[in-house]
């Protein structure tokens, strides 16, 4: 109650300048951080069309890749020593999906290399090749004396129409050290690591293949 009746002894004034106080304090605040937004980019590949890295004159199907949890979203996955808990960085993303990035990022690596006429992630046809991919790790591996960019990727090659479809199912696993905790060092090693993994699978599928 005395709390009550002193309220209510205050001038109007005196209310007045308490609410300021509140107000101006309220607009001293720091405002939160903008979201960034990184791409994934692939060096063209160092085989360019030649008839002898063709794998099939059919098409060529790049199916949508496979996350699972935070490697659905768009915010970049980061992970401790252990790479038990796997958390996001709350205002750090890709530009899309890594399961869209990374099948479009195949297909324009694909179509460079020259593996088929058509390489497409479109089911336009019941022949031919279909890829698989299914994304284990695309983590900012984050440890106590630095920080890497890991990146791990399982490949199917099924052949369509066929009675033994599968002709290639291999992991991928590649790893770069980050000397500096900037974001778009992370994307720019990914990017890195993923080529690897791109240039070691067309390689596999090419002698599993061609020989």
């Amino acid at each position: 109650m005395k709390q009550i009746k002193s309220c209510m002894s205050m001038s109007p004034f005196s209310i007045i300048a308490i609410l300021l106080v509140g107000l101006s304090g309220c607009g001293s605040m720091e405002p939160l951080p903008s979201d960034t937004f990184y791409r994934i980019k692939i060096a063209t590949p160092a085989v360019s069309g030649s008839n002898s890295a063709q794998w099939t004159e059919k098409m060529v199907r790049v199916a949508k890749f496979r996350g699972t949890g935070v490697h659905r979203e768009r915010a970049i996955a980061y992970s401790g020593d252990d790479q038990l808990v796997v958390k996001q960085h709350r205002y750090h993303l890709w530009v899309d999906s890594p399961e869209h990035i990374l099948q479009n990022e195949l297909v324009s690596y694909l179509r460079a290399a020259g593996v088929s006429p058509a390489v497409s992630t479109s089911a336009l046809s019941n022949e031919g090749l279909e890829i698989r991919v299914q994304i284990h790790q695309m983590d900012h591996v984050v440890v106590t004396n630095g920080a890497s960019a890991v990146i791990a990727l399982a490949f199917e090659v099924v052949r369509k129409n066929s009675g033994e479809p599968l002709v290639l199912g291999k992991d991928y696993r590649e790893s770069r050290s980050l000397s500096s905790s900037d974001m778009g060092a992370v994307a720019v090693a990914m990017s890195d690591a993923v080529g690897t993994i791109f240039e070691r699978f067309v390689a596999d599928a090419t002698t599993a293949l061609l020989h």
